[in-house]
């Protein structure tokens, strides 16, 4: 209810017109007791329902500020973080201020975008030697690039900070996950040549299909072999193909890099969050 005092008493006064036990309360001196009476019911109502917004504001915004860290927190959390800011203290609110020459500066909407320099993230729950702990995976604007040591620091700092006690989290700042391939396409010799280009517009539409579809993926999303082989028969001159082989490699941490060729059967989640892929040499164009 959101009505004023008069509002209330008015619809009082209304409601007892509507009494005929009531008439003969017709005093129109202010200090008639009925209605002083009317007064204070329509005061206690009137501040009850100011309790009552109050009351559901306060409930609104506790609901509102709940922070309840699941995965998706986690990912909210990392594409949060502004580099080269600090927190308010005993806040995960950043203080969107800079020193520069002696001189408190408060940071501009120009400036607080260009700190927030995790451009992908992804976050996943995983069993390791029985315990229970979080990945997450982030990645810069340039997807073949990863974020140097100092900037490292600072995020693991910053995640420190804002999750729960308990939480055990591992960020992963890995390079590209390395996609090899080998297949064999059939192609309609009057729309590309024997090396897979175009005939008309000198383009290699398989290899442009191949990257599209790499770069469309979600970050941190699945691999299906069968969807990657349906991109590449829609390509214009494509009549079939054989896949050969399809491998891929990842950031190994006990080895300090990248580990062996595995093959993909089905589908496959980067450990880095994307592909990169290592070349096209392995196409095979048969007419």
């Amino acid at each position: 209810m959101n009505k004023t005092f008069e509002q209330i008493l008015a619809e009082l006064l209304a409601e007892k017109a509507k009494k005929t036990a009531l008439v003969s309360l017709d005093s129109t001196s202010k200090t008639s007791m009925w209605s002083q009476l009317f007064q204070v019911f329509a005061w206690v109502l009137y501040n009850f329902s100011l309790a009552a917004m109050l009351h559901l504001q306060e409930i609104r915004e506790l609901i509102a500020n709940q922070k309840v860290f699941n995965l998706r927190r986690y990912r909210f959390e990392a594409l949060r973080f502004q580099y080269g800011f600090d927190l308010v203290e005993d806040s995960d609110q950043f203080k969107n201020t800079y020193i520069e020459n002696d001189v408190e500066v408060v940071a501009n909407d120009e400036k607080i975008e260009e700190s927030k320099i995790v451009k992908y993230a992804a976050c996943s729950r995983v069993i390791d030697n029985g315990r229970a702990k979080i990945v997450l995976k982030i990645a810069p604007e340039d997807l073949n690039a990863i974020f140097p040591n100092d900037v490292m620091i600072a995020f693991s700092k910053y995640i420190e900070e804002i999750s729960p006690a308990g939480d055990h989290v591992t960020v992963l700042n890995y390079n590209p996950d390395m996609l090899k391939f080998a297949f064999k396409i059939k192609v309609d010799p009057l729309v590309l040549n024997a090396s897979g280009m175009a005939i008309l517009t000198a383009s290699y539409p398989v290899q442009v299909a191949i990257e599209n579809f790499l770069k469309n993926l979600p970050f941190d999303g699945e691999l299906s072999i069968q969807k990657l082989e349906a991109s590449i028969l829609a390509v214009d001159g494509v009549i079939d193909l054989q896949t050969l082989q399809i491998e891929s490699k990842w950031i190994d941490p006990a080895l300090n890099g990248y580990g062996l060729y595995q093959p993909v059967s089905m589908a496959v989640i980067p450990a880095s969050g994307r592909f990169k892929i290592e070349d096209f040499t392995a196409l095979q164009y048969v007419s």
